[in-house]
């Protein structure tokens, strides 16, 4: 084989080789332009995506941010109620025993007309006997009720304490009268109790005698 043909087929070989290299670069870079343009339009779309994912976390943080308020609102709206009940349920009880109260004036239980020694409340502690006395006048109530009021403390039947000590306590009402007084006393035996005299303006006496309990003679 002559050189010049060696020298043809190894020019062709070099050309046909570049050729092919070329053509792989071109089909490389249209390829990899193909791959970024692709890439570009996903990139593009995640961007969106993850813009919309942010919007959408934006409200729920503002959805949940209400919610809570909502949730606190209702909270105190409920405690309030519950208070407002509360305050109703002892205003009830208080009105109830108010009512009670004049029921008993108006038309009491015996259904006795008149003057009337109706109850005793007392607590014994540091060495005194406190009690509230409560006169009433029943159903009729066109005059007024007038008198002298006297409170002995009997132990072991034998009077021990009087109130007031020296002359009676004066009383004057229409509807009722709520008295005080202090007895002082050191210690009280357990069948101590109170005797309340009540003698109106015509001569006609009232006595009630009232046991003390238990609960309220620990000082």
């Amino acid at each position: 084989m002559s050189s010049s043909v060696v020298m043809f087929l190894v020019v062709g070989g070099l050309f046909l080789f570049f050729v092919s290299l070329y053509f792989a670069y071109s089909q490389g870079v249209k390829n990899g332009h193909a791959r970024f343009e692709n890439d570009q339009v996903s990139l593009t779309q995640l961007n969106e995506e993850l813009a919309q994912l942010k919007l959408d976390l934006a409200k729920a943080d503002e959805s949940l941010i209400f919610a809570q308020r909502q949730k606190q609102i209702q909270e105190e709206a409920y405690k309030q109620i519950n208070k407002a009940y509360a305050n109703s349920e002892q205003k009830n009880a208080v009105l109830g025993s108010r009512l009670d109260f004049y029921r008993s004036i108006i038309s009491p239980e015996d259904g006795q007309t008149g003057p009337a020694i109706q109850a005793l409340t007392h607590v014994f502690d540091s060495g005194n006997l406190s009690f509230d006395i409560t006169l009433v006048q029943a159903i009729k109530h066109k005059h007024q009720v007038r008198g002298n009021l006297v409170v002995t403390l009997y132990e072991n039947d034998s009077a021990t304490g009087r109130w007031p000590a020296n002359s009676p306590r004066s009383v004057n009402y229409q509807y009722f009268q709520q008295v005080s007084g202090v007895i002082g006393k050191t210690a009280l035996t357990d069948d101590a109790k109170i005797k309340v005299e009540l003698e109106l303006q015509d001569g006609k006496k009232l006595e009630r005698w009232f046991k003390l309990t238990p609960s309220n003679k620990a000082a």
